[in-house]
């Protein structure tokens, strides 16, 4: 049998169907690659519920893992439109991590180890570059001691390796003791470490909100999320650098949206912001905020530095959290974009810039 479609229903992380603004509900894509004949005639045959990520990897250099801005900028059809396969540049893996329905069966109360373990049954080894499962490490409760150096030493491991592969971070899991799987709700049998957690890693930036949009859901009403940008002392220009949505507190988001109103928003973009995002609304430069992220990225759509480190590009911050606000600066006394491509090249995690992509 010649199999060549599979559709595919997409969930949130709330297990919510979603319908993408009114388009169907199922997508039908056509299979470019295979995991193999059988694995997807499983997928297909039966009702399996996963737990993954899509992750942009560069398969000419060892399916290497790209950046989240680089997933961004891959290329997307729309209900009007489609894009041909040999237009698509940016190359995706599928990265499964749990399993929450196989078979008519629901999964959920099981532990993570048994979990784990119907993943792999039902789907072998995967396929290197295209479905993969999440890199694990396994501490048995006779070593989770934490006195254990050699425990601890493979986990410092660990967790380097993930951050030298450009990962966030790692998860901490529960296999066996409260171990079942519960949607939208966070417990102490999983935790996240990420770089910007562990004193050291982290890097700091002392930036200006310069634009906005509209907050989703929980956070209609508000402004959600910010743009943030640096000061180019030399052209005068405040340069984008991240979109923050994280680290603000309920109060926090009233606050902003009574501050920036009336003659703190602009009718349209100022020429001395630099940036390629499209905000839905732009603010006159006020305040200064802090902000810690995992470390640094070269990115099409933010312009801090550019031209400094890469010739089209500027320099963007991933998985950026707000800290506090700085009230003792002024808006031109905010980090630099020489600043930025300072610490860019002084980062431990070294970045190749490849001036094709």
């Amino acid at each position: 049998m010649q199999l060549d479609i599979l559709w595919i229903v997409v969930f949130s992380r709330n297990i919510h169907l979603l319908n993408f603004k009114n388009r169907s509900k199922h997508f039908n894509f056509r299979c470019q690659t295979r995991v193999n004949q059988a694995q997807i005639e499983t997928l297909l045959l039966s009702s399996n519920k996963l737990k993954q990520k899509v992750v942009a990897i560069d398969r000419k250099n060892g399916s290497k893992l790209m950046s989240f801005q680089e997933l961004s900028s891959r290329e997307r059809g729309t209900k009007d439109s489609i894009i041909a396969l040999d237009k698509i540049k940016v190359e995706i893996c599928i990265f499964v991590f749990d399993i929450m329905f196989a078979n008519g069966e629901q999964l959920l109360h099981l532990p993570l180890r048994q979990r784990r373990k119907y993943l792999k049954d039902l789907f072998g080894d995967g396929k290197g570059g295209y479905f993969e499962y999440a890199t694990e490490m396994t501490v048995e409760s006779d070593d989770d001691c934490a006195d254990n150096e050699a425990t601890l030493a493979r986990m410092n491991s660990f967790l380097d390796d993930a951050l030298r592969s450009s990962c966030e971070g790692i998860m901490v899991k529960s296999l066996d003791i409260d171990a079942g799987y519960t949607p939208s709700k966070r417990t102490d049998a999983w935790l996240k470490v990420k770089r910007d957690y562990v004193e050291g890693l982290s890097d700091s930036l002392d930036l200006v909100p310069i634009g906005a949009w509209y907050g989703n859901g929980r956070k209609a009403g508000w402004y959600s999320p910010f743009l943030m940008g640096c000061y180019n002392p030399d052209t005068e220009e405040f340069q984008s650098v991240c979109r923050v949505m994280s680290g603000f507190s309920d109060s926090f988001y009233i606050e902003m949206k009574e501050f920036f109103s009336g003659d703190k928003i602009f009718n349209k973009k100022p020429h001395y912001y630099r940036t390629a995002e499209v905000a839905d609304m732009w603010f006159s430069p006020e305040v200064v905020w802090e902000i810690r992220g995992a470390d640094f990225t070269v990115s099409p759509v933010h312009h801090a530095a550019i031209g400094s480190v890469h010739p089209s590009r500027g320099i963007s911050v991933r998985f950026p959290r707000f800290i506090r606000c700085l009230s003792d600066r002024k808006p031109e006394e905010c980090s630099t974009s020489a600043d930025i491509a300072d610490m860019f090249r002084a980062q431990t995690r070294k970045m190749d810039v490849n001036v094709e992509h």
